[in-house]
């Protein structure tokens, strides 16, 4: 069995973790962004001298939203490059330049600075997640595939959590927020220079025998209207493109909001009973590793399942478990506030979380099954853009927008728009806050459940999509099937119905069916 796609997928999972890392490490932290310069205490009798911006919960809401508008603006650049050029040379000018604009932030000397070098993270984030899933897909075919994507996805939950916890935890010892953004960027540096120097980028289609090499893809403008005029004729991209909007759109704005709404959450009956910015990341960090990893896990192998079965089986997945979503975390926040419902509210928001992540793997694999590999990266990079543009671009800016206007509401108007710090607030604040944000946060909870319909949509269009795919490839395969190309030598298939071993009668080539892999030799 060939070394070297195992190889690239664990740089490509460890790479994966720092993206997620990186994106969730300002949730840990956003209290204290919010805070007004000010000098206290971290616990420990160590005095801080490192406040936050004192902004209201719609501008630190935007933090998050200029990261995505970097993300989505700059995705279909780097989709057009990725389907033409080197993919690795890309990740890594990628992972450099996101690298130095999350250490750039943590000197930000203001909020507008701050917002500027968040946009950055996202354009240097960009040119990572267009062409990773691509550099997968054209390593591995059918059912090994999803294997592979189900491992690369494990990686957002994981990373995710990482990023609450570690942000949460560095920001409590050096009693400043900003050492929570000096802490990936090294790791950033190695991570590209590993793939510069050991990652191959393999010939596009490999895995699908219909080798295209990206020096004869076409360039210019032209091309890539040709390339967006294929995408949109595609129904089930369409439609499934919907449907991870919505889901995005609700899983922006919890990572961003929940650990916030949870410390305002635990102090409304008492305040004494208020998590510590490190204990609400904590929380959260928790179960978002241990839903993100069971998700992700169990909604790629009910796909992949579901699969041998029906052609529709992404689909559905993704359908029914945003369906499930919304309910869950609706009862989660209806909960939180009730000092006697605490465990049921992380239950429900546990499985709420859960549901969101089940469908990362398997959108994925749609994706795949029905776009030409010559045209993947494009298609991812246009399903990125929208998918932020509707979904979490909007998420955290509009919960915050909503979150203050209840709030300005609740109070009867006497508010100067900034959030009161939780350890000076009044009853009357904390109740205000409470329900400000957790009637906003209602509206992703919903958005949830909106998707689903979406991807049923999608299904109905699926199957055709993947035949018109599949006969697509099979005319750009060489003549003779069995005459595999020297370049395949490093693709690997899962084929359970191909014999042991095959030999072309012309060529030194011999094939080796091991169960769920080929080995082309």
């Amino acid at each position: 069995m060939p070394a070297m796609p195992y190889l690239t997928m664990g740089v490509l999972f460890a790479i994966n973790l720092l993206n997620y890392m990186d994106r969730l490490t300002i949730s840990g932290v956003l209290t204290l962004i919010e805070e007004a310069p000010l000098n206290r205490t971290n616990g420990t009798n160590k005095t801080c001298a490192c406040g936050g911006f004192g902004i209201s919960d719609s501008a630190s809401g935007f933090l998050q939203s200029s990261f995505i508008i970097g993300y989505m603006v700059f995705s279909p650049m780097f989709g057009y490059l990725g389907d033409r050029y080197n993919r690795p040379v890309l990740m890594s000018i990628g992972i450099i330049f996101w690298s130095g604009a999350t250490l750039g932030g943590s000197f930000a000397p203001s909020y507008n600075i701050m917002v500027v070098f968040r946009a950055l993270v996202g354009i240097g984030e960009a040119s990572y997640a267009t062409v990773a899933p691509t550099i997968i897909a054209d390593m591995f075919a059918k059912e090994l595939r999803m294997r592979m994507l189900i491992l690369f996805y494990l990686a957002v939950p994981i990373g995710s959590a990482l990023g609450y916890v570690i942000s949460a935890q560095v920001a409590a010892q050096a009693c400043c927020w900003r050492w929570a953004f000096r802490v990936t960027p090294g790791l950033g540096v190695i991570l590209a220079l590993v793939s510069l120097c050991f990652l191959r980028d393999p010939p596009r289609g490999e895995s699908e025998r219909a080798l295209e090499h990206s020096s004869a893809a076409s360039t210019g403008i032209r091309a890539y209207l040709q390339d967006l005029k294929y995408i949109i004729k595609v129904k089930s991209y369409v439609w499934s493109t919907l449907g991870f909007s919505t889901v995005t759109f609700t899983v922006g704005a919890l990572a961003q909001w929940v650990p916030t709404y949870i410390r305002w959450a635990t102090a409304y009956e008492n305040e004494d009973f208020a998590l510590s910015v490190k204990s609400a990341g904590y929380g959260v960090g928790g179960i978002t590793v241990v839903a993100g990893l069971g998700g992700s896990y169990l909604g790629g192998e009910l796909a992949r399942v579901l699969g041998r079965r029906t052609k529709q089986a992404n689909a559905l997945v993704c359908g029914f478990s945003s369906m499930l979503a919304g309910p869950l975390v609706y009862v989660a926040l209806t909960t939180a506030h009730v000092h006697k419902l605490f465990y049921v509210m992380w239950t429900f928001m546990f499985f709420g979380m859960l549901m969101l992540l089940f469908g990362w793997a398997p959108v994925s694999a749609l994706l795949l099954s029905i776009i030409v590999p010559k045209r993947r990266a494009t298609a991812a990079a246009v399903q990125i853009f929208v998918s932020h543009l509707l979904g979490d671009a909007l998420s955290p800016f509009l919960i915050g927008k909503f979150s203050d206007s209840a709030r300005k509401s609740l109070l009867g108007g006497h508010n100067n728009g900034r959030v009161p710090q939780l350890e000076d607030a009044n009853h009357s604040e904390i109740v205000a806050e409470e329900r400000a944000l957790r009637y906003a946060l209602y509206a992703a909870a919903v958005m949830s459940t909106v998707g689903a319909l979406f991807y049923i949509i999608s299904s109905w269009y699926l199957p055709a999509d993947m035949d018109a795919a599949e006969k697509d490839a099979r005319q750009r395969s060489p003549p003779n099937d069995s005459l595999a190309s020297p370049s395949t030598a490093n693709a690997v298939d899962d084929d359970d119905d191909a014999p042991l071993l095959s030999a072309a009668d012309d060529g030194p080539e011999l094939a080796v069916n091991l169960g769920d892999d080929q080995l082309l030799l």
